[in-house]
């Protein structure tokens, strides 16, 4: 890590040592303040800390601003090491490991020296070889015990002493709640991360929690839960999607998913999206693709409607995905190809990401080589409107010797999805290599064996899909199975 530029600094207050802390840390620290001051309150009404030696004297809700000082000032030893170190990294060396967890003993040390800088020097006394200045001081002592024993556990897993049960400090073991609680909330990928946080914290007690503390948790949640809504933006947590299409078991039309993969090991970075439709005459539970109703819908004048509903419940999918911060380039809905010959929507384009504010480029949309070619320079105009206007258009079933691609750079293509049937060609390898030196994204499709998959990846595809990359799923299939992906 990089810390030449770093220098050890002599804070002089609290406030000073505070700003010494990354921002993340500071955001963090004042969220683990507001969960503090609202488990203090009820620990104070449900009578916590009874069993403990300390708690008659720190459970008090006369002490109900303190604690929120408790909570904001818990990692204030954090300030005495360069920034690199103040945030936990999964590749910390040992050494470094052991830099990062000293905050606690430091942060104790450093609270004890700004708080006796306070006093005139009279009312000094010496202090035990740490230079901490001893204090009978109920205030003080609960922030010192915060900073040093936030990390400790009911089972004595935690640190810097492993201290467990009644030997951790009622406060500390109230700050470290708190803290974990803001950090699940905040980390977890979930459409309902305070739920979800809060489920997991209830399963660890009588590990990390003792049963006391967690039914404080438990009747403070509704408080906590508003904390969480207060300070929703200074986290990576949203609250649940809200779609805009409604997705009942009965509706006559949807999508299904097929994951795409972007390397050979089969990592899953995007999903194609196919329109299916239902409700046949006399066929009950069956369903129909695109080109079995494409015709009707044309002669019927609903290819506009019908592709914006597609697009809408795509568009519901991708927040979705963004909301539960899944790893991923969107979504690849297979779009009508009657829909290019219809005028310009770019109007109902801008509604929709005004409705669903999801980044453009996550949801991609096909545009059949043979609509292209056949399309009228009209409509080509249109294609280039959406385009200029950062619509994530892909040439689908791209051939190089029907199109040439200086004419698709002109018209503002930047994605292609070349024609199955160009697999494992040679001239088609140098043609990716080809469009990617002029800037192209490049697509693939037809995966249906190891060696296909090997060969696209080996070529440039960023994503392709086929048999091999499994069957298609429903939108909470999707969802449910990419959490439990990125959670292994």
């Amino acid at each position: 890590m990089n810390d030449n530029n770093w220098k050890k600094v002599e804070y002089e207050t609290w406030d000073e040592a505070f700003r010494g802390l990354v921002v993340v840390v500071r955001q963090q620290s004042i969220r683990v303040a507001a969960y503090t001051q609202v488990l203090y309150l009820q620990a104070c009404s449900n009578g916590f800390g009874k069993n403990h030696s300390d708690g008659a004297a720190q459970i008090k809700s006369q002490y109900g601003d303190l604690a929120y000082k408790c909570g904001l000032y818990h990692q204030l030893g954090k300030a005495l090491v360069p920034p690199d170190y103040q945030l936990w990294r999964d590749d910390f060396t040992d050494e470094e490991v052991a830099v990062y967890k000293k905050y606690t003993t430091d942060g104790r040390a450093l609270t004890a020296a700004l708080q006796s800088r306070g006093q005139r020097a009279r009312e000094k006394r010496r202090g035990d070889a740490s230079g901490e200045t001893a204090t009978k001081n109920i205030p003080w002592l609960m922030i010192r015990e915060s900073c040093e024993q936030h990390m400790e556990r009911w089972n004595g897993s935690g640190y810097p002493e492993g201290k467990m049960g009644n030997n951790i400090s009622p406060i500390a073991q109230i700050v470290g709640l708190a803290k974990e609680l803001d950090r699940l909330a905040s980390e977890t990928k979930s459409e309902k991360p305070f739920d979800d946080a809060y489920d997991v914290l209830l399963s660890q007690k009588d590990i990390y929690w003792s049963t006391e503390l967690i039914a404080v948790l438990e009747a403070a949640k509704s408080k906590c839960r508003s904390v969480y809504n207060k300070y929703i933006h200074y986290t990576m947590t949203v609250p649940k999607t809200v779609h805009l299409v409604d997705k009942r078991a009965d509706r006559p039309m949807g999508l299904t998913y097929k994951a795409m993969f972007g390397d050979k090991e089969g990592s899953v970075v995007a999903y194609e999206a196919t329109p299916w439709f239902g409700a046949i005459a006399n066929r009950p539970g069956e369903t129909e693709g695109i080109a079995d109703i494409h015709e009707m819908l044309v002669r019927t004048g609903l290819i506009a409607d019908m592709a914006f509903y597609f697009m809408y419940e795509a568009a519901d999918t991708v927040f979705r995905m963004q909301n539960c911060k899944l790893e991923t380039r969107g979504i690849l809905l297979n779009m009508m190809p009657g829909f290019y010959t219809v005028g310009t929507q770019l109007q109902r384009f801008n509604q929709l990401f005004d409705d669903q504010p999801i980044e453009k480029s996550m949801l991609m949309i096909t545009v059949p080589e043979d609509a292209f070619i056949n399309a009228n320079k009209a409509n080509k105009e249109i294609i280039g409107r959406y385009l200029r206007n950062g619509i994530a258009l892909v040439l689908d079933g791209y051939h190089p010797e029907k199109l040439d691609y200086a004419e698709l750079i002109e018209i503002g293509f930047r994605y292609v999805r070349l024609a199955p049937e160009l697999n494992l060609d040679p001239a088609a390898a140098e043609m990716i290599r080809k469009l990617q030196e002029n800037g192209f994204t490049v697509l693939g499709c037809g995966a249906d064996s190891d060696d296909l998959l090997r060969w696209q990846m080996a070529c440039g595809v960023v994503a392709t899909s086929g048999s091999i990359t499994g069957s298609p799923v429903g939108e909470e299939e999707l969802i449910r199975d990419s959490l439990l992906r990125e959670q292994q």
